[in-house]
């Protein structure tokens, strides 16, 4: 038994850091643009066009009232950059938010974006220095409420906001090589 309990405790430390959806989380997060933990286009980086990926989200649960994403580009030695936050998206079963979101407040449907990079709202994409690879990752939340941030709002201000209020969670990872 007792190796059985390590071998549980540890797979419950590495499903937060895995490429995929963790098991508790509910929710499956994909696009059509790039398969999870693989290369990401061109279009979605700094350096293209900075356009959002595409996304589907299914496994919502019933009680869930909005999404909130949140993207970071991993493996800087200052610590992840947030590349994009989004809030108050209309939960639904399934849920699909189109590409190419505007660099504006409002997201082209329901939702909002927060600044991120350089303090703008919306998506900005990845953007390592020449020759290096980043790795990406999304973070989807399924929330039991809608959010008031500011604009403006910080990275540590968005986590806090969604703590206590997600019921369900899940991620994709990404490469970025410029």
């Amino acid at each position: 038994m007792r190796g059985a309990a390590k071998a549980f405790i540890l797979l419950a430390l590495a499903l937060p850091f895995s490429g995929g959806v963790s098991a508790a989380a509910g929710l499956t997060v994909a696009s059509p643009a790039y398969k999870d933990g693989e290369k990401m286009p061109r279009a979605l980086g700094c350096d293209a066009g900075d356009h959002s990926p595409p996304l589907r989200v299914s496994g919502v649960p019933a009680g869930a009232k909005t999404l909130a994403v949140l993207m970071t580009e991993q493996g800087d030695p200052k610590g992840p950059a947030t590349l994009w936050m989004a809030v108050n998206i209309p939960a639904a079963p399934e849920v699909q938010i189109a590409e190419s979101q505007p660099h504006a407040r409002q997201m082209k449907s329901e939702g909002v974006q927060l600044a991120a990079v350089a303090g703008k709202p919306g998506y900005r994409g990845p953007c390592p220095s020449q020759g290096l690879t980043r790795q990406t990752l999304i973070e989807v939340f399924a929330l039991d409420a809608s959010l008031d941030l500011p604009e403006n709002a910080t990275r540590q201000e968005f986590l806090l906001a969604v703590e206590g209020h997600i019921l369900a969670r899940g991620r994709l990872a990404g490469k970025y090589r410029k």
